[in-house]
């Protein structure tokens, strides 16, 4: 019996990972992607002599989904861990780069906080937490932080971690909808730090690749990009690139697809792994089943990445570690939400005797800019995060700007995607594996769309 047709609309990892399941078990895969190359914003370019990657850099060894798919890919031995650098982490605080506490004693001995501030955070295992009434609004989560950690260390800690990984602030987000692990840490064990303690840190060794902790971070030699090519490989002749979706359609067995230049395509089931203002456009004609509300009132982050070389005569000053982040309500801050000091991480990403840094920016702060001036905004404020007057100039440089990357996780938004999911099961062979489903990180999208792709086997075979 001939595998189920399917169409996945967009090339990111999630759409990818779900299509090189469905292929392997036999499926007939169509993946349509709008731009001319796969991958999304993973990608890995070079500019002379310098690597930087035009996303994520790196992965955490502890994401499950990712090295398993390495290792069904068989590129899992290619892994490399980054240096032992990554273990220092910055923040910009009161005027220059100061090194975060690395543990429960370090944040008791730290100045970053006030005696106040350091006693609120240190007695968040001894306050059991107290879920909302069922029925209770989600908090958003500066609220939720707040009451664990206190004002100070949720603003400073909180604040800048989440500009980090949404490109947005603490008020934006629902404390359960962007970050599950800590709600779920604190539901079945009454707190973050008794919950995340006892998670574990523990060894990444049951999982194809390097045997290191799961705190550690990976990536391949030659960048993320290896991971893209290894789906494109397998692949194969799957994947029609600029082909932009302009309508679907329902049929009496499946859906009818138009893309650029009047191509028709016609499959059982349909793969929506686009962002939510894509889906929400896609799927009109289904609208009277599907609320496509939800996905029109996902906010979405437009971040710029700014990749600079420099000669490392340059930043002579520039600390060992994995890089810094700007808190929110800083004097005289650098504009940028944080930078990563790349060849700390791998030093091979840079040509010897020079550095390389990946800026990043709220599209806000550089709209207007051309490439060379953004470029030599992250130069200021590479100075200003050093304290220092002279500003660094780049040998080269690289500017990404990137829009609908990062859904905002606002608060309520894991209900209403739950209640969107439960609408799409519901519309046979639709199946929604955007970011905007079950979290933004690498790992949780690779994880999503391999689950689709189970669900939809499953589905196919009744």
């Amino acid at each position: 019996m001939a595998g189920p047709r399917v169409i996945v609309a967009g090339a990111g990892l999630s759409g990818l990972a779900c299509a090189f399941d469905l292929v392997r078990a036999g499926a007939d895969v169509l993946v349509l992607e709008a731009s001319p190359k796969i991958g999304g914003v993973v990608d890995t370019i070079e500019r002379d002599g310098f690597l930087f990657e035009t996303g994520p850099t790196t992965i955490q060894a502890g994401s499950r989904a990712f090295r398993l798919l390495c290792g069904d890919l068989g590129i899992a031995g290619r892994l490399v861990a980054s240096s032992a650098a990554t273990d220092a982490r910055f923040l910009f605080h009161a005027g220059k780069l100061r090194r975060l506490p690395s543990s429960p004693k370090d944040l008791l001995s730290s100045d970053l906080l006030s005696l106040r501030g350091r006693l609120a955070a240190a007695s968040e295992p001894l306050r059991k937490w107290k879920p909302p009434p069922a029925g209770a609004p989600e908090p958003d989560l500066e609220s939720f932080l707040v009451e664990r950690v206190g004002a100070e260390a949720a603003r400073l800690f909180g604040g800048a971690f989440v500009r980090g990984v949404y490109a947005a602030e603490l008020e934006e987000l629902g404390a359960r909808s962007a970050f599950p692990i800590l709600w779920k840490a604190c539901e079945e064990h009454g707190g973050l730090v008794r919950g995340l303690f006892a998670e574990g840190r523990g060894k990444a060794s049951d999982l194809p690749g390097p045997e290191v902790g799961r705190t550690a971070l990976l990536s391949f030699p030659g960048g993320l990009r290896e991971l893209v090519t290894a789906l494109e490989r397998a692949l194969a002749s799957s994947v029609r690139t600029r082909a932009c979706i302009e309508s679907i359609d329902r049929t009496p067995t499946g859906w009818r697809v138009l893309s650029s230049g009047g191509a028709i395509d016609e499959a059982d089931h349909l793969v929506l792994a686009v962002p939510a203002p894509a889906a929400a456009r896609l799927l009109e004609p289904v609208q009277r089943e599907i609320p496509i509300a939800t996905l029109r009132s996902i906010r979405h982050a437009e971040v710029s990445l700014v990749h600079l070389g420099l000669d490392a005569s340059e930043v002579e000053d520039l600390p060992a570690g994995f890089g810094f982040l700007v808190p929110p309500g800083e004097a005289q801050a650098p504009r940028a939400l944080g930078t990563i000091f790349v060849s700390s991480l791998f030093p091979d990403r840079a040509p010897e005797g020079s550095v390389a840094l990946s800026s990043f920016y709220a599209q806000s702060e550089v709209l207007g800019l051309d490439d060379r001036q953004a470029a030599a905004l992250a130069c200021e404020d590479l100075a200003r995060a050093l304290a220092r007057s002279r500003v660094p100039r780049a040998r080269t440089f690289d500017v990404r700007r990137w829009t609908d990357v990062i859904p905002r996780y606002a608060p309520g938004h894991a209900g209403r995607i739950e209640e969107l999911l439960r609408a799409a099961a519901r519309v046979r062979g639709l199946h929604l594996a955007g970011s905007y489903v079950a979290g933004v990180s690498v790992e949780q999208v690779i994880a999503r769309g391999r689950a689709v792709a189970r669900e939809l086997l499953e589905e196919a075979s009744t």
